[in-house]
């Protein structure tokens, strides 16, 4: 999306001052401050979602037996450490990606999600109960609490307008995802970010709303072509 390079160099700089403070296309506002940031995160993980299938989709991502597959709360922030070695940084119903790396014979973790808080290779350590990731590098420590009732996906609206024709799943050629439930609910994986939405159609728009400390909206245009749909621009095939 036209967006993600403006807001992949927004969550650096924002986050970098956080760190140092101690703590589609259209946009209608600009980004929040930390406290708005910190609601709006605690907010969304209280809320699970009702959509069953988007969430069945993204709890798959954090199956199995390692200890460290799950989601993770730090302080005002939310990390996922995923089983495909993909940690997320989650802000409301946005989060970006980066890679993490793990040597059990070392102990160490190595990930990069927010300059000069998350990153660098950490020594880890799980307590007994697993609840609990302790991660060390010089005089820095990291203490995070493993969650169990987080979503990133919203509410659903009542009696959302949306179009039969888009709903589902759609995949573009770079690997980049669509969904769009019959609640009203929207998902987007652009690659280093993924986004939950709440949206409607109306006359081949879609109006989308997401959180990133503050309620956000987008607004794409869209044309379904048989098997095809293309979402300004881009062209999403039918999964």
């Amino acid at each position: 999306m036209k967006r993600f390079t403006v807001l992949a160099l927004a969550i650096v700089i924002s986050l970098s001052s956080l760190a140092f403070a101690g703590c589609g296309e259209n946009n209608t506002k600009s980004r929040p401050t930390t406290e708005a940031t910190a609601a709006t995160t605690a907010e969304t993980t209280s809320q699970p979602s009702d959509n069953e299938e988007l969430s069945k989709y993204l709890n798959s991502f954090i199956e199995g037996d390692e200890e460290i597959y799950g989601v993770w709360s730090l302080e005002y922030m939310t990390v996922i450490f995923r089983n495909d070695n993909l940690a997320e940084l989650v802000m409301g119903s946005e989060g970006y990606f980066s890679k993490y790396q793990m040597d059990k014979k070392k102990k160490l973790l190595a990930v990069q999600l927010l300059p000069n808080t998350i990153d660098g290779a950490y020594t880890y350590n799980f307590s007994d109960d697993g609840k609990t990731l302790t991660l060390t590098l010089d005089s820095q420590t990291l203490t995070l609490e493993k969650q169990s009732d987080f979503s990133m996906i919203p509410k659903a609206p009542k009696n959302p307008k949306t179009d039969s024709s888009i709903l589902g799943w759609w995949e573009n050629s770079e690997g980049w995802i669509y969904y769009f439930g019959n609640d009203g609910i929207m998902y987007n994986n652009a690659g280093s970010r993924e986004t939950c939405y709440t949206y409607s159609t109306e006359n081949g728009k879609i109006k989308a709303v997401y959180t990133y400390g503050g309620e956000l909206e987008e607004n794409l245009t869209y044309k379904v072509k048989g098997k095809k749909l293309v979402i300004d621009g881009e062209t999403y095939t039918r999964k």
